[in-house]
């Protein structure tokens, strides 16, 4: 087993206490203040967290640029969350995405092993050969669509890059309007 019980255990609290402070800023404010908080300019700000929150707790999981190494078939990484580890002769599942910003694109790969090890990594373009080498050696449980395209396992398709785009597009702006709405709706109760 390559990850301790108890690190998975600590990640899998700091994730679900994550989760519930981020379900308690949506859902305290308007049962506080009430039916004026469904008509107040503050009905933003479960949007906001409902939006910004998942990519904070995201980014708890994922390792620095520079602060992953692998060494005996286990990718060992520092993370805002711990200290993590996958073995890499063991995945459960590989999934990956671009990130674009000002200083350029950057891939992200996620990955877990059977053991319960899981891990996000920026991924250079040179060091996509360790993740493809581990998948294309010892296989996966399940490797996404976008990351056999991504690490180059599949070519990838021409309309491949649009639903990705649009994909992420949605999942990002989707959770703005619905936790709005909740909270509209909990302050009319």
């Amino acid at each position: 087993m390559s990850t301790s019980t108890g690190a998975v255990r600590r990640r899998r609290a700091f994730f679900v206490v994550g989760w519930a402070v981020l379900l308690l800023a949506i859902v305290v404010p308007p049962l506080v203040v009430g039916p004026a908080f469904a008509r107040s300019g503050a009905l933003v700000v479960p949007g906001l967290v409902a939006t910004i929150g998942p990519a904070i707790l995201m980014d708890a999981g994922t390792a620095r640029r520079t602060g992953w190494r692998v060494a005996g078939g286990v990718a060992r990484a520092r993370t805002w969350s711990g200290a993590r580890e996958v073995d890499l002769t063991e995945l459960r599942t590989v999934r990956a995405w671009e990130m674009v910003s000002r200083a350029g694109s950057a891939t992200l790969v996620s990955l877990s092993d059977r053991s319960g090890g899981w891990v996000i990594l920026t991924v250079a373009d040179e060091d996509t050969h360790l993740v493809t080498d581990a998948v294309r050696r010892h296989g996966a449980g399940y490797v996404s669509p976008w990351a056999k395209a991504l690490l180059g396992l599949e070519p990838t398709r021409w309309y491949a890059s649009g639903a990705r785009l649009l994909g992420l597009l949605l999942i990002t702006i989707a959770p703005l309007p619905a936790a709005m709405l909740l909270a509209a709706a909990i302050a009319q109760r």
